[in-house]
């Protein structure tokens, strides 16, 4: 889907989406942002599985029991193999405190098999972080690379050439309406902080820049990891879902309306049908076909066309150049990780 099309659109929107079964039994899976939508469906998908171990996450302790609760309740599980732990990807303290504790005391020695990159926020009123990053910019993006990097040792420890391991990140169609926000950025001084700028854009177009940033970032990795590469890496988008995504409208009665008009109008999915899309991308057959691509309902296809001028690929590898250098600076394992794991360009 090169530009995005409304035919194409509600083509894929109708199509029925595949559900995977299958033995997990010697994969130890993760799922960040687990309590509710696509990744709370996800999670019970591959939960049934059976997986030696199925990690999820939630912003708070509170959530994280109820999360645990539900999966037990839905799929009969004892729970002997579930672990809830807590996440706030608004926050990099947060996400260093997360990576820290699942290396010391929750991964074992096998490493981790599959990183289901799942979680996301929309907010309508321009929103810094404590980090001093836009809320949606951190979230969406900035977290979401330094917890793929902080992770990536754990999923090349687990891979093998019959198996390798899988960092799949959920992106959305909406990648394709955030180019637009990107003419003239061969002139920005600096793309993070130019994006992280409250005059950007509106709060919907923060959205999709976020998405397509996801896009490249997954790009940017695929090309750097070693060949044969020990890490699939993917991005994938479920479908416009009836989900939380856009909880921050929920006590304004005009933007409900809107949603649920919108969600008749273009034929939402619901959670349990998008949720397929991240279990395909996670468990599907032929990984090594999915690896630095974008997957949209199962199957691979083309992201915007954007992306392969050569104003897309030069604002890509600035982005993955400020995005690691920016991030060095939260944590002084990523530079380490990125010179182990990665080639150098």
């Amino acid at each position: 889907m090169g530009k995005f099309s409304i035919f194409q659109y509600f083509r894929e929107q109708w199509r029925t989406l595949p559900v995977h079964s299958g033995d997990l039994e010697t994969k130890a899976v993760m799922v960040v942002g687990s309590n509710v939508g696509i990744g709370l469906e996800a999670s019970v998908h591959l939960a049934r599985m059976k997986p030696r171990s199925l990690f999820t996450t939630c912003r708070n302790e509170e959530k994280c029991e109820r999360a645990r609760e539900v999966l037990m309740e839905r799929t009969g599980d004892d729970g002997t193999g579930i672990t809830s732990m807590p996440l706030d990807l608004s926050s990099f303290d947060s996400v260093r405190a997360f990576a820290a504790t699942f290396s010391a005391e929750a991964c074992s020695d096998r490493g981790l098999n599959v990183l289901v990159a799942n979680a996301g926020t929309f907010v309508q009123e321009y929103t810094r972080t404590d980090d001093n990053w836009e809320v949606m910019f951190q979230v969406n993006y900035l977290s979401m690379v330094l917890l793929s990097i902080l992770v990536l040792p754990h999923l090349a420890k687990a891979s093998s050439s019959e198996s390798p391991s899988r960092l799949v990140v959920v992106s959305s169609f909406g990648h394709h309406f955030g180019v637009g926000k990107l003419k003239n950025a061969a002139q920005w001084e600096s793309v993070l902080e130019t994006i992280n700028d409250s005059k950007f854009c509106n709060s919907a177009d923060r959205y999709n820049v976020s998405k397509l940033l996801q896009v490249m970032f997954v790009r940017e990795l695929a090309a750097r990891l070693p060949s044969p590469t020990t890490v699939v890496a993917c991005t994938v988008q479920p479908g416009f879902c009836r989900s939380n995504l856009f909880r921050d409208l929920d006590g304004k009665w005009y933007a409900r309306s809107l949603l649920s008009l919108m969600s008749a109008l273009l034929s939402a999915r619901t959670p349990e049908q998008g949720s397929r899309t991240l279990v395909h991308a996670a468990v599907g057959d032929d990984p090594l076909a999915m690896h630095g691509r974008y997957l949209s309902s199962c199957q691979v296809t083309e992201e915007d066309d954007y992306i392969f001028t050569p104003e897309g690929k030069a604002f890509s590898g600035r982005l993955w150049t400020e995005t690691i250098d920016t991030l060095s600076k939260v944590d002084g394992r990523v530079p380490e990780i990125v010179k182990q794991y990665l080639r150098v360009d």
